[in-house]
């Protein structure tokens, strides 16, 4: 509001001009207030932000690495050996390779469609071995993780 004093005392102009002053105060820091938020708090945020999310991501490379030494041993201890014992059961040998899973003799359908089945969570190939060292009279598979732990069909699967 503002008030336009004509003829007024010199002492009320003073105080209308003060009352303006200390409500156009109290509107301006109402109206700073309704803005919004300060580069500073929004600053602070974002490092926040960007702190929770490092250190979720380095837990996540610890879950995931988990689940895929899990992955490894659940191929070598059944989904490898049931490939293995079926081309067994099919052709009447053991396979030279595992490579013979994807070409085996003629009249055998293929155990599996692409070479990748054939890799490990890491891009490996698996290693297969007839007659094995491990399982004497069967065969061996297993691969390596990235630790150097070894993960065989041998294994009790811990």
């Amino acid at each position: 509001m503002i008030f336009i004093s004509r003829g007024l005392p010199n002492e009320l102009s003073i105080n209308l001009i003060i009352l303006m002053k200390i409500s156009s105060q109290k509107l301006s820091s109402s109206v700073r207030k309704k803005k919004g938020f300060t580069l500073v708090e929004i600053l602070i945020v974002l490092a926040l932000i960007g702190i929770v999310a490092g250190l979720a991501m380095s837990n996540l490379g610890e879950i995931f690495g988990g689940g895929k030494v899990k992955a490894a041993q659940t191929w070598v201890n059944s989904t490898g050996e049931a490939y293995v014992t079926s081309y067994f059961a099919l052709v009447g040998e053991y396979p030279k390779s595992l490579n013979d899973l994807k070409a085996p003799p003629v009249g055998t359908p293929p155990f599996v469609k692409r070479s990748s089945d054939l890799q490990d969570p890491w891009g490996k190939d698996y290693i297969y071995q007839y007659p094995g060292t491990h399982n004497t009279g069967s065969f061996d598979i297993s691969t390596t993780a990235p630790d150097g732990s070894i993960i065989g069909n041998w294994d009790t699967g811990k």
